[in-house]
């Protein structure tokens, strides 16, 4: 199967320019024994125009059968699958502008579904039971149900689940009920679980977990869900939960999702978080004991108005999620905390930012706020580069058209306007300059260059300034830490994790500098040396090898590996495999595999323990090693 059957999205097979699926039903068995999921999908879909047929995505499945609601056959045709988009499904439904069908597909998942990571006991907190999650973002959805698998798509659905009496099922809906199911069969007795999603939300967003799940409440909407040996920390770390979620209504208009509750997963989960509308998921990475990586769930809070509410139509705009929900995330942090706050995680991600495009390299197409998708997993393009690119351009936005006065009531009409649908780049630029002209002078409207900051590559097209009273303290430190002089230990205990954060990340770009100029003029051992040296005392002084936040955990480890500086190998090793979360995982492994000290060790370990990690980040560290 070639990839030029691809229409509107250019990673989707469906016919999403001539049917809509309005609405579906999930029927759903999960069998732990042989890792599959096996039921049906009840799909309504409306005519956009004239179709002959329903296209749709899936990979792996097995299409038992596919009948009408009165039980007639209906014909279908599955193609060959593509190495990357799965195999495209033709339901021979002919549907008429404006009219509807709904149709059954029966159908069972395969064991290596990408979507579903399948954990036995001994990967879990309590070492009992086995546990299921999933992760639909970016087209992994297919490989879990058939579906119009585009963010251009969003539908209501209702599931009915089936799981081991002693597991608790959740979706990234309301839950309804709660039932019996099939007593003393010879897989155990059952129960299942319904559960129904009003608002419609795209296949990405469809999200199951299934496991020995404990609920401890921490506010009027919102609870935090983990196994019993770590829910109580959770509920801890999470506790602020209801003051993020208001102040968002403040900027964004009212949180329609009803629920908001927090899923703590297992260590493989390869996300910060993920944005599944009434059950956000995250990972244990982000307790760190004293709240300071509760920004992640302010980011994921921010996703219920910006790519839940509003989402992009293709992966081109990605931007339009994750750029807004940044935009967002940092203007609750600014009222919770202050305007120098905002500055300094603005600042922190542009140096991520960096990061990225040194990857990727500064002309290549990933680095553009639009990049051409064409024939690419959009997996392959994930990096900081839609975040940052799309806040900084935010950012340029507000500031041009007089600040927050003008932007925040502009950022509530956006979501007002295209709330439960979809959002182009086009569409926004439209609604943007509709708006504004009122308030802001013509000239300044006409003189936003979008096309360069959309199709620029590299770091954005324009530079924002920003308070750096926070960062250059922690700058000034670093520079001494540099170069052997006393860090003032009881000062760096005050600091945020923020300000830990820009300490670290600066000591690394000294760091790599002086690497690069010393392996230049031929004097890398003696650098080395003194560097090592520095460390030695930054230890002594600090003690940063004992800090068990993983933000400071994995930029510790990044220092000393680049500097070959052995005391961090071991630890680096063991946090690369407690945990599989991409952005500590995929860094570490790529420095170890690039330091003399580390490569054998880099390949040998993740040889060993592949299985732990989540489908996606596996394939993506595999690459990295040049395993794939």
């Amino acid at each position: 199967m070639s990839a030029e059957g691809l229409k509107v999205d250019a990673a989707s097979f469906s016919n999403a320019n001539e049917v809509n699926v309005a609405s579906y039903h999930l029927d759903l068995k999960v069998d732990f024994e042989k890792k599959k999921l096996g039921g049906l999908i009840l799909m309504t879909v409306v005519g956009i125009v004239d179709a002959n047929s329903v296209v749709l995505d899936t990979r792996d499945l097995a299409i038992e059968k596919i009948e009408t609601v009165d039980g007639e056959a209906v014909e279908y045709n599955l193609d060959d699958p593509h190495p990357v988009f799965g195999s495209k499904l033709s339901v021979k439904v002919a549907v008429k502008k404006g009219g509807k069908k709904t149709f059954r597909i029966y159908y069972s998942t395969s064991p290596t579904s990408t979507a579903i990571q399948w954990l036995p006991p001994s990967n879990t907190a309590g070492k009992k039971h086995p546990y299921l999650f999933t992760q639909c973002q970016a087209i992994h959805a297919r490989s879990m149900l058939p579906c119009m698998d585009t963010p251009g798509v969003k539908s209501q659905y209702t599931a009915r689940v089936e799981v081991p009496s002693a597991l608790t099922a959740l979706m990234s809906a309301e839950s309804l009920t709660k039932g019996e199911g099939k007593k003393g069969s010879s897989s155990g007795s059952t129960s299942f679980y319904e559960f129904k999603q009003a608002v419609p939300i795209p296949s990405y967003l469809v999200a199951l977990v299934v496991g020995n799940l404990k609920e401890k409440v921490i506010g009027p909407r919102s609870s935090v869900w983990s196994e019993p040996e770590m829910v109580d920390a959770g509920a801890h770390e999470f506790a602020q939960t209801e003051d993020y979620i208001k102040k968002g209504e403040e900027i964004a208009g009212p949180y329609v999702w009803g629920r908001y509750d927090i899923l703590l997963l297992p260590p493989s989960f390869p996300y910060g978080g993920m944005e599944n509308p009434c059950l956000t998921f995250v990972t244990p990475t982000l307790l760190a004991g004293d709240r300071s990586l509760a920004t992640v769930v302010i980011h994921e809070i921010s996703h219920s108005w910006m790519g839940n509410l509003v989402t992009c139509k293709t992966w081109k705009d990605f931007w339009m999620n994750e750029g807004f929900c940044r935009f967002l995330e940092l203007k609750i942090i600014k009222a919770l905390f202050g305007a120098e706050h905002f500055d300094l995680h603005a600042c922190i991600g542009l140096k991520a930012l960096r990061e990225s495009i040194k990857m990727y390299g500064e002309k290549h197409n990933f680095t553009k706020m639009r990049p051409e998708l064409k024939g690419v997993d959009p997996d392959d393009a994930f990096s900081s580069v839609p975040y940052e690119k799309g806040l900084n351009f935010l950012i340029y936005l507000e500031n041009l058209i007089g600040g927050e006065k003008v932007m925040n009531p502009f950022l509530k009409a956006y979501c007002d306007k295209f709330k439960f649908s979809t959002v182009t780049a086009e569409e926004f630029r439209e609604f943007f300059v509709s708006t504004c002209e009122s308030k802001v002078d013509k000239k300044v409207l006409e003189g936003i260059e979008w096309s360069n900051w959309w199709n620029t590559p590299g770091m954005p097209y324009k530079e924002n300034k920003f308070d750096r009273t926070l960062v250059d303290s922690s700058i000034k430190a670093a520079e001494n830490a540099a170069n052997g002089l006393a860090v003032d230990g009881n000062m760096v205990a005050n600091w945020s994790t923020q300000q830990l954060v820009v300490f670290l990340d600066h000591l690394e770009d000294i760091e790599t500098k002086r690497i690069q100029e010393a392996t230049k003029a031929g004097k890398l051992a003696e650098f080395t040396a003194d560097f090592h040296k520095a460390l030695n005392k930054l230890e002594k002084d600090v003690g940063f090898s004992k800090y068990k936040n993983s933000e400071i955990r994995f930029r510790w480890c990044k220092i000393g590996i680049r500097a070959e500086w052995k005391p961090v190998f071991e630890d680096a090793k063991d946090f690369a495999t407690e945990q599989g979360r991409m952005k500590f995982v995929r860094p570490l492994y790529r420095l170890l595999f690039a330091s003399k000290l580390g490569k054998r060790m880099a390949l040998e370990t993740f040889q060993a323990k592949r299985q732990i990690y989540h489908s996606i980040a596996a394939k993506m560290v595999a690459r990295d090693l040049g395993l794939a």
